[in-house]
Protein backbone atom coordinates (compact mmCIF):
# COMPACT_ATOMS: atom_id res chain seq x y z
CA UNK A 1 0.00 0.00 0.00
CA UNK A 2 1.38 3.40 -0.97
CA UNK A 3 0.93 6.37 1.34
CA UNK A 4 1.13 9.79 -0.12
CA UNK A 5 2.65 12.54 1.95
CA UNK A 6 1.26 16.03 1.60
CA UNK A 7 3.55 18.34 -0.33
CA UNK A 8 3.25 21.10 2.24
CA UNK A 9 1.85 21.35 5.70
CA UNK A 10 0.75 24.71 7.06
CA UNK A 11 0.39 24.96 10.76
CA UNK A 12 -2.44 27.26 11.77
CA UNK A 13 -1.29 30.73 12.77
CA UNK A 14 -4.42 32.25 14.23
CA UNK A 15 -2.68 35.11 16.04
CA UNK A 16 -0.72 36.13 12.96
CA UNK A 17 -3.85 35.93 10.80
CA UNK A 18 -5.74 38.21 13.17
CA UNK A 19 -2.80 40.60 13.40
CA UNK A 20 -2.41 41.04 9.64
CA UNK A 21 -6.16 40.89 9.07
CA UNK A 22 -7.07 43.70 11.44
CA UNK A 23 -4.13 45.95 10.55
CA UNK A 24 -4.07 45.53 6.78
CA UNK A 25 -7.14 43.43 5.87
CA UNK A 26 -4.87 40.60 4.67
CA UNK A 27 -6.62 37.54 6.06
CA UNK A 28 -5.26 34.91 3.66
CA UNK A 29 -1.90 33.21 4.11
CA UNK A 30 -0.73 34.15 0.61
CA UNK A 31 -1.37 37.84 1.33
CA UNK A 32 1.10 37.94 4.23
CA UNK A 33 4.66 38.83 3.48
CA UNK A 34 7.99 38.77 5.27
CA UNK A 35 9.46 41.17 2.71
CA UNK A 36 10.84 44.49 3.81
CA UNK A 37 8.30 47.17 4.56
CA UNK A 38 8.02 49.73 1.78
CA UNK A 39 9.21 53.30 2.41
CA UNK A 40 5.61 54.56 2.09
CA UNK A 41 4.46 52.21 4.83
CA UNK A 42 7.36 53.34 7.02
CA UNK A 43 6.21 56.91 6.44
CA UNK A 44 2.69 55.89 7.41
CA UNK A 45 4.07 54.38 10.62
CA UNK A 46 5.82 57.66 11.43
CA UNK A 47 2.66 59.64 10.68
CA UNK A 48 0.64 57.24 12.82
CA UNK A 49 3.11 57.71 15.68
CA UNK A 50 2.96 61.50 15.26
CA UNK A 51 -0.85 61.40 15.23
CA UNK A 52 -0.79 59.25 18.36
CA UNK A 53 1.35 61.88 20.12
CA UNK A 54 -0.91 64.74 19.07
CA UNK A 55 -4.03 62.86 20.13
CA UNK A 56 -2.41 62.03 23.47
CA UNK A 57 -1.63 65.72 24.07
CA UNK A 58 -5.16 66.73 23.03
CA UNK A 59 -6.71 64.11 25.33
CA UNK A 60 -4.49 65.21 28.23
CA UNK A 61 -5.48 68.84 27.64
CA UNK A 62 -9.21 68.11 27.72
CA UNK A 63 -8.82 65.81 30.71
CA UNK A 64 -6.94 68.44 32.73
CA UNK A 65 -9.08 71.43 31.75
CA UNK A 66 -12.08 70.02 33.65
CA UNK A 67 -12.05 72.97 36.08
CA UNK A 68 -12.68 75.32 33.16
CA UNK A 69 -15.52 73.41 31.50
CA UNK A 70 -18.04 75.94 32.82
CA UNK A 71 -16.00 78.86 31.45
CA UNK A 72 -15.80 77.14 28.07
CA UNK A 73 -19.57 76.55 28.07
CA UNK A 74 -20.22 80.22 28.92
CA UNK A 75 -17.90 81.35 26.16
CA UNK A 76 -19.72 79.21 23.60
CA UNK A 77 -23.11 80.28 24.98
CA UNK A 78 -22.19 83.93 24.44
CA UNK A 79 -20.98 83.18 20.88
CA UNK A 80 -23.70 80.74 19.74
CA UNK A 81 -26.69 81.83 21.80
CA UNK A 82 -27.67 78.43 23.24
CA UNK A 83 -26.37 76.40 26.15
CA UNK A 84 -24.86 72.97 25.73
CA UNK A 85 -22.33 70.90 27.64
CA UNK A 86 -19.63 70.98 24.93
CA UNK A 87 -16.64 69.47 26.76
CA UNK A 88 -18.30 66.07 27.26
CA UNK A 89 -18.72 65.22 23.53
CA UNK A 90 -15.27 66.67 22.82
CA UNK A 91 -13.72 64.50 25.55
CA UNK A 92 -15.59 61.38 24.42
CA UNK A 93 -14.65 61.89 20.77
CA UNK A 94 -11.03 62.53 21.70
CA UNK A 95 -10.90 59.42 23.90
CA UNK A 96 -12.39 57.27 21.12
CA UNK A 97 -9.89 58.63 18.57
CA UNK A 98 -7.04 58.05 21.00
CA UNK A 99 -8.12 54.45 21.64
CA UNK A 100 -8.43 53.77 17.89
CA UNK A 101 -5.02 55.23 17.03
CA UNK A 102 -3.40 53.53 20.03
CA UNK A 103 -4.82 50.20 18.84
CA UNK A 104 -3.42 50.75 15.35
CA UNK A 105 -0.03 51.66 16.82
CA UNK A 106 0.01 48.51 18.95
CA UNK A 107 -0.82 46.41 15.88
CA UNK A 108 1.97 48.14 13.92
CA UNK A 109 4.46 47.43 16.71
CA UNK A 110 3.34 43.79 16.75
CA UNK A 111 3.96 43.64 12.99
CA UNK A 112 7.48 44.89 13.59
CA UNK A 113 8.01 42.40 16.43
CA UNK A 114 6.99 39.34 14.39
CA UNK A 115 8.75 40.50 11.22
CA UNK A 116 5.68 40.94 9.04
CA UNK A 117 5.49 43.52 6.30
CA UNK A 118 3.44 46.52 7.43
CA UNK A 119 0.62 47.37 5.07
CA UNK A 120 -1.93 49.66 6.70
CA UNK A 121 -5.36 49.31 5.11
CA UNK A 122 -6.64 52.39 3.27
CA UNK A 123 -9.70 52.58 5.52
CA UNK A 124 -7.45 52.90 8.58
CA UNK A 125 -5.42 55.55 6.76
CA UNK A 126 -8.54 57.57 5.99
CA UNK A 127 -10.18 57.15 9.39
CA UNK A 128 -7.07 58.00 11.39
CA UNK A 129 -7.16 61.46 9.86
CA UNK A 130 -4.08 61.01 7.73
CA UNK A 131 -4.01 61.73 4.00
CA UNK A 132 -3.88 58.73 1.68
CA UNK A 133 -0.51 57.90 0.15
CA UNK A 134 -0.01 58.28 -3.60
CA UNK A 135 -0.40 55.21 -5.77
Amino acid sequence: MVRHQPLQYYEPQLCLSCLTGIYGCRWKRYQRSHDDTTPWERLWFLLLTFTFGLTLIWLYFWWEVHNDYDEFNWYLYNRLGYWSDWPVPILVTTAAAFAYIAGLLVLALCHIAVGQQMNLHWLHKASSGLPLSPL
